[in-house]
């Protein structure tokens, strides 16, 4: 898929994912796709269909540190972190139960360039340890565009990136980001489409870019940032 010295696709070890988390998921419901009918072109393959945009953003190869916000079951986490063994991978959530299960995916599967941490990402990010860390932070099925902006830029350094999952009917969602764009540096830079098979369709991932370093302000105090968009 794609031709780069950091990038493994080894569909043996993601169909042992796939397994392994619909046995968590029997436990936990941490996903409605249920069978691997569902879950390997709606969780897997919609995860490192990522993978594909490393040649049209070139930023990306130089990426050692990725952050996954409101992972839930994994997703992108787990697949990107295996496609990538090079990048350290670190997925946050504040519901410790989906924490706890993805923890034993990752011990299951033997994952070693995965982690997590549970907490909320608008405490998170105010933390030395945290803050302006991250070559690039995703996010998918989390929320708005602009809502995720204020979740995800004060986590990356000066240069990196965004990258959201989205529905290719993004337009509305992207105009409404204008005010965050400014506010927190972090211009639109493109947004990369890739089809899944049969039903599945079109989708996108939006892409933005830290230009700046980001203003202590942001994000505002937990809950803020969702029921006040910038």
């Amino acid at each position: 898929m794609v031709k780069n010295a950091s990038v493994h696709i080894d569909e043996v070890k993601l169909r042992q994912l796939m397994d392994v988390f619909l046995t968590e998921n029997s436990k936990l419901n941490l996903t409605a796709m249920r069978t691997p009918e569902l879950c390997w072109p709606g969780n897997i393959l919609d995860s490192i269909a990522f993978l594909q945009a490393f040649e049209t953003y070139p930023d990306l190869k130089k990426t050692k540190k990725l952050l996954d916000i409101g992972t839930g079951g994994g997703f992108p986490l787990l697949p990107l972190a295996l496609c990538l063994p090079d990048i350290q991978c670190i997925g946050v959530d504040a519901t410790q139960k989906k924490i706890d299960a993805v923890s034993r995916i990752i011990v299951t599967v033997g994952i070693p360039n995965a982690s997590l941490v549970s907490g909320r990402t608008e405490s998170l990010a105010h933390s030395a340890e945290y803050r302006a860390q991250f070559d690039l932070v995703t996010a998918r099925a989390v929320a708005p565009l602009s809502v995720l902006l204020e979740y995800a830029v004060p986590f990356l350094k000066v240069g990196g990136l965004c990258a959201f999952w989205k529905s290719t009917k993004i337009a509305q969602e992207l105009a409404a980001t204008a005010d965050a764009q400014k506010m927190l540096s972090a211009p639109y830079v493109g947004n990369f489409l890739y089809a899944l098979p049969d039903q599945w369709g079109e989708r996108t991932i939006v892409f933005f870019k830290k230009t700046a370093e980001t203003s202590s302000e942001y994000p505002r105090n937990v809950g803020v940032p969702k029921t006040k968009p910038l």
